[in-house]
């Protein structure tokens, strides 16, 4: 390809992104407004564009990110989780733990909401190694007691007590006393539960 038309494809490029930041400025106002269907279907034309240019991943997870949320929004969960989880990947990808982190916490409500918990853990622990590493004790506390509500559910009593366990100790530690106590009545359940169920055997 000789320079003029290198110069021609790197214009139309240069005019289509343009065109698409344009786009995605519309976009948000639809959402703003409540048209939740228009700005949707503008973010995916928007993502399009965004995918085949070069150094754009940080766009394509906003975007990602905002058709995620208009599709929780409109009740579609099922097609929310990709969306987040493309977003949650590049966030990774470029070492961005506060947005990992809030991207995970969506999956987990989602797969929640699903009643797919054996996909839940994951996150939650993903989540708990980042929040750890940014010294976020609350919210340490807050994925160990999902963790331990999980594996209830499961019926993984001895997993179930382990977490509620750490996450009381965290509580404790850090003066979260209303959170310590409503887990020390959570510990007193798995506790009676496991109890019943040696006793049973």
């Amino acid at each position: 390809m000789d320079e003029q038309a290198a110069s021609h494809v790197k214009a139309d490029k240069d005019k289509e992104l343009s065109g698409a930041e344009l786009m995605y400025q519309e976009a948000k106002v639809m959402s703003a407004q409540g048209r939740s269907l228009d700005a949707l279907e503008k973010f995916e034309k928007v993502l399009e564009i965004f995918e085949a240019a070069d150094g754009k991943d940080v766009e394509v997870a906003n975007i990602c990110e905002k058709i995620g949320d208009l599709r929780t929004m409109r009740g579609n969960f099922k097609g929310a989780v990709p969306a987040y989880q493309r977003a949650l990947a590049i966030c990774e990808k470029n070492n961005d733990p506060v947005s990992t982190v809030l991207l995970a916490e969506k999956i987990i409500d989602l797969y929640r909401q699903l009643g797919n918990l054996d996909r839940v853990l994951p996150y939650y622990f993903r989540a708990l190694e980042l929040v750890e590493k940014l010294g976020d004790i609350g919210k340490a506390g807050l994925y160990l007691t999902g963790i331990g509500d999980i594996y209830q559910k499961r019926n993984e009593l001895d997993k179930a007590l382990d977490a509620y366990r750490t996450a009381h100790g965290i509580y404790q530690g850090a003066a979260y006393r209303e959170r310590a106590e409503i887990l020390e009545k959570g510990i007193k359940i798995v506790e009676e539960a496991m109890s019943a169920g040696a006793s049973n055997k």
